[in-house]
């Protein structure tokens, strides 16, 4: 597996085992990529974009029912809008 800092943050993974963070970074991608843009800071936004590579981070956010703050978040790093909420 690639390196990266996502499996140290605690933080945004509170709700499942500490030896089970890298099991979910390499299964649950679609889990992991939504949990990072509702609750991650924006260097862990950066990360996980980083990690799973933006095409595909674009492809799980466009498919998932974002909140408000997430859908913002996946606009302002990947331009997705998908509902036209946003001028141009």
């Amino acid at each position: 597996m690639e390196e990266t800092f996502l499996s140290r943050r605690r933080a945004l993974f509170w709700d499942i085992n500490e030896k089970e963070i890298d099991k979910a970074l390499i299964h649950s991608s679609d889990w992991v990529v939504n949990r990072v843009f509702e609750y991650g800071s924006i260097e862990d936004i950066r990360e996980v974009i980083r990690f799973y590579k933006a095409d595909n981070v674009k492809r799980i956010l466009e498919h998932s029912p974002l909140k408000p703050l997430t859908r913002a978040m996946a606009y302002l790093f990947l331009g997705i809008d998908k509902d036209g909420r946003y001028a141009v």
